[in-house]
């Protein structure tokens, strides 16, 4: 295992993303691993959350300290993306930003 995770950590410094961006997918991978085998035939997120509390309650706790966190910082990327697209859009018009 340790040299399975040396070598995830080597591709990742490779990546050229940022260290945020890194720890971001890392714990991205987490989440979506931990419930890969309870998320099928077609389970809602909280019923594959469910089992998998019910077979490993510290990965689920994980889980839940992990998920906001993440979906978090997806939201606030998207803003900052539709605010940069905005101001694009704006100044590609000629129009003055700020009055």
């Amino acid at each position: 295992m340790a040299r399975i995770a040396a070598q995830l950590s080597s591709v990742l410094e490779r990546s050229g993303l940022r260290w945020e961006e890194r720890v971001q997918l890392a714990g991205g991978l987490f989440v979506a691993e931990a419930l890969n085998p309870h998320w099928c035939a077609g389970r809602t997120p909280a019923e594959a959350h469910e089992l998998l509390r019910a077979g490993d309650p510290d990965t689920a706790d994980a889980v839940e300290a992990l998920a906001p966190l993440l979906l978090s910082r997806v939201r606030t990327q998207a803003e900052a993306r539709d605010a940069v697209s905005a101001a694009e859009q704006i100044m590609q018009r000629g129009e003055q930003v700020g009055g």
